[in-house]
């Protein structure tokens, strides 16, 4: 499968590093330092010898690939027309944002029946140019259309993601997936931000705020029209019971180097769940809180 990784940071070098090694057609899109360091030194996955991978500086020079794995972070900066500038219209957008509103932002620009919303699972680290660490949790990926059909390209990208060592599903309710993963990612990591704190402590000391938080995504999302059980913030919050105790977000981490507003999520996680909360008529005083005090 021709597969183009935009991004080679944690998930996009740890993803495109092992579908290489499981003998697909992939490409890097990549600039600066990740871009010298691919072409001249290769990508290295924990730390082990480096795996030849092809790297080009744009979109444009990546050819015709059936997926374009979108994996760079979502920030207030972010400018998906620019980044998916020169995709041809065969091809499809894989998204691995933390964010719910990142594949609207998507589909605006190639459409919805090109957009394949989507949720990874794992502690991936970037620790340098060209170089990815996993520090524990699943290693998963789950996606599906916009509308649920189904789809040979979707079913055929999962296929190369087991390949590869990902846990790949295709689901029918995607967006239920988006918003539960959310419900995790977005509050452990504006909370751990604001406290300092590992999920061991978030879980634990500050359980009851991380449960409230939860709720308020909960809310949002059915508030939204994402069908939401009603047992997804226990799940949730078991979920990260088994999560390992010293986990941090990417965004927790960058908040807490000082990096600016373009290169860290807070408003792509905390603000898009401000913003439909607010034009759904949702109380989420804890995320409005959050935002203020941490952007």
């Amino acid at each position: 499968m021709k597969i183009a990784v935009i991004g080679a940071g944690a998930v996009g070098g740890w993803f495109g590093g092992n579908l290489v090694q499981a003998g697909h057609d992939v490409v890097f899109v990549a600039r600066g330092e990740t871009l010298q360091v691919l072409r001249s030194e290769g990508l290295r996955l924990n730390g082990q010898e480096p795996i030849a991978v092809r790297a080009v500086g744009t979109l444009r020079e990546a050819g015709a690939p059936d997926v374009a794995l979108l994996a760079v972070k979502a920030s207030a900066g972010t400018d998906m027309a620019s980044l998916l500038e020169g995709l041809p219209g065969t091809s499809m957008v894989a998204v691995t944002q933390n964010s719910v509103e990142v594949p609207a932002r998507v589909a605006e620009v190639v459409g919805a029946a090109r957009t394949l919303p989507g949720v990874v699972r794992g502690y991936f680290h970037h620790t340098g140019p060209g170089k990815v660490e996993f520090h524990g949790g699943p290693i998963s990926h789950t996606t599906g259309t916009w509308d649920g059909s189904p789809n040979g390209t979707v079913d055929a990208f999962a296929a190369a993601l087991r390949e590869a060592g990902v846990d790949a599903v295709v689901r029918g309710d995607i967006f239920v997936d988006v918003w539960e993963k959310a419900m995790y990612v977005t509050t452990t990591g504006a909370l751990g931000a604001l406290a300092g704190s590992p999920l061991g402590e978030l879980r634990t000391r500050l359980r009851p705020t991380l449960e409230a938080l939860m709720r308020e995504v909960h809310a949002t999302g059915r508030a939204a029209g994402v069908p939401l059980s009603d047992d997804a913030v226990d799940r949730t919050l078991a979920f990260a019971d088994r999560m390992p105790a010293d986990a941090t977000s990417s965004m927790q981490r960058d908040l807490a180097a000082g990096r600016p507003a373009t290169r860290h999520e807070l408003d792509a996680q905390v603000g898009a769940i401000c913003r439909l909360a607010a034009r759904n008529g949702v109380d989420v005083r804890l995320h409005d809180l959050v935002l203020r005090l941490l952007g």
